[in-house]
């Protein structure tokens, strides 16, 4: 007993070693990326979020594409440097400036001190906007990174299944194709073609289905709407009336599983069509080779192969002879038994035939 325990105990010691050794690889995994992510940022004030410009893509701005519309703003060295002119055309283009307020400048100063003042604003709205936009994508790659550590041993199996299937799916068309080419058989191979052609709308119908939780585009596969609401169910049933109530609004789309019904129905069919029409290629085919075998055989094997023929006759007429023999014994050797059993059956009960 003592064994027994130790065995157990010792069963439970590897299954919790094994277990924290899991959970050890995915913490390092896990703090190796978070480090790596870490030191590959440069420790600067400025330079909180070169993680995101990590994830630029080789654009070292992270706004490149955003803020390019938006035009360049000027220091005040520049904005001095400027005429009158040009000061007033920047304050009416760029920022919104009527003509009466500008009329209103008469200075020089004022309209630099105006123009200053407005670019100030943009760079600090510029910058705002940056720092907003690196904040949301670091926080996007750190949900990512976050999901991926955690989810990794799922998406793993995922991968493994979806690769099985794959492999399944390409050797089961690899052998139909062979078998046509085998058979010569075109409507084998167009079979094959038309099966393959319902198995790409079958993953067509449930990509589309999945994404469209979360996403809609116009490359969807088109699915016929066909709603089934619970209210007017309820409302025939207890004669209320129809439409009303919390769930008026609320139905069930069957026509993704009716359009996936109806493929799985034209798969099946053309499965069968296919197989039949392999099937009597390879009937056409072996009545083909015994046609040419016949043919090309020699007088000599034409009298081997009736002769073997006649064997084979002569051999099933022995052998069913034998056992007809065989059978007419083992009936004889009964009726033996039964007539040994007849007079012993007679003299066990006299009483029967004195009463008689």
């Amino acid at each position: 007993m003592m064994l027994a325990f130790q065995g157990d105990d010792t069963k439970r010691l590897r299954k919790r070693r094994r277990g924290n050794a899991m959970h050890v690889t995915t913490r390092f995994v896990a703090l190796s990326v978070q480090f790596y992510l870490l030191f590959s940022c440069n420790f600067q004030p400025a330079g909180a979020f070169s993680l995101t410009e990590w994830l630029g893509f080789g654009s070292s701005d992270p706004l490149s594409g955003v803020l390019d519309s938006s035009p360049a703003t000027l220091t005040i060295m520049e904005i001095s440097e400027m005429r009158v002119r040009d000061i007033k055309r920047r304050l009416s283009r760029h920022h919104g400036y009527g003509a009466d307020e500008l009329a209103r400048m008469l200075d020089k100063k004022e309209l630099i001190n105006a123009l200053s003042f407005e670019e100030h604003k943009a760079r600090q709205k510029e910058a705002e906007d940056r720092r907003r936009f690196a904040i949301r994508r670091s926080i996007t790659v750190a949900l990512i990174v976050v999901i991926i550590t955690t989810f990794w041993g799922l998406f793993a199996h995922v991968f493994e299944v979806a690769h099985v299937n794959f492999v399944v799916y390409t050797d089961k068309k690899k052998y139909e194709i062979s078998r046509c080419w085998e058979l010569r058989s075109k409507k084998g191979y167009l079979g094959v073609f038309l099966m393959f052609v319902v198995d790409m709308l079958s993953l067509w119908l449930t990509t589309s289905v999945i994404l469209s939780w979360v996403m809609r585009s116009k490359y969807f596969f088109p699915v016929p709407h066909i709603p089934i609401r619970p209210a007017a169910l309820l409302a025939t049933t207890t004669g209320g009336a129809a439409g009303g109530g919390p769930l008026s609004h609320y139905g069930v789309n069957v026509g993704p599983m009716a359009v996936t019904w109806t493929l799985r129905f034209v798969h099946g069919r053309l499965e069968g069509w296919t197989g039949r029409a392999l099937s009597n290629a390879q009937k056409w085919q072996r009545k083909k080779e015994k046609a040419d075998a016949k043919k090309n055989e020699t007088p000599e094997e034409k009298e081997a192969r009736r002769a073997a023929r006649a064997a084979r006759k002569a051999e099933t007429a022995a052998r069913k002879a034998a056992a007809e023999a065989e059978e007419e014994a083992r009936y004889a050797e009964w009726d033996r038994m039964r007539a040994r059993a007849q007079p012993a059956e007679k003299g066990s009960n006299p009483s029967a035939t004195q009463s008689g």
